[in-house]
């Protein structure tokens, strides 16, 4: 008997969802037929243009671009302040002044260096006539408080001018 009273009630628990519907299909009905909806028409498709791509005409993206594109061409035929070209660049001519922190300085005797710190950590120890910077940057001056340096700025009509710039000791 207790085994079939669960199996009871679950049959009395169906038939009462077995009802009249008639007054829920008549609301579906019309609520189909009261709310229509509006659908925009579709946009015409744009007209299909072929366009001959000619890669023969352009660089490869798998070969290096060509010197011209990638380093300053500068005119050597006007008589005018002029970089050494001639000169081996060092490694902290990669560097942009504003990513190079001067740390300090060393001495020996009358000699003084100034001690420059990269982006990447790195610190180096540099001296009067020494490269530094974007723009041909030559150290000036050291003292233990700043290196003054001498930038050669592109004046764009193939001549450069001189600009005085200047690092100073960071206790950071």
């Amino acid at each position: 008997m207790m085994k079939l009273l669960p199996l009871l009630m679950l049959s009395v628990l169906l038939t009462g969802c077995i009802g009249d519907k008639s007054d829920l299909e008549l609301f579906v009905t019309t609520t189909k037929a009261q709310h229509v909806a509006h659908i925009p028409p579709l946009k015409e498709t744009p007209k299909f243009e072929h366009f001959a791509y000619q890669a023969d005409l352009m660089r490869s993206p798998y070969v290096p671009p060509s010197r011209e594109l990638t380093e300053e061409v500068i005119d050597t035929t006007k008589d005018c302040l002029q970089p050494d070209l001639k000169r081996r660049k060092g490694r902290l001519e990669t560097y942009a002044l504003d990513n190079l922190r001067m740390r300090g300085t060393l001495s020996e005797r009358d000699d003084i260096w100034a001690l420059l710190e990269t982006t990447d950590g790195s610190v180096y120890r540099l001296g009067v006539g020494q490269y530094l910077g974007l723009y041909h940057g030559k150290i000036a001056k050291v003292t233990p408080q700043t290196v003054e340096i001498i930038e050669l700025i592109p004046d764009g009509s193939g001549c450069w001018t001189e600009r005085n710039s200047s690092m100073e000791l960071t206790g950071e």
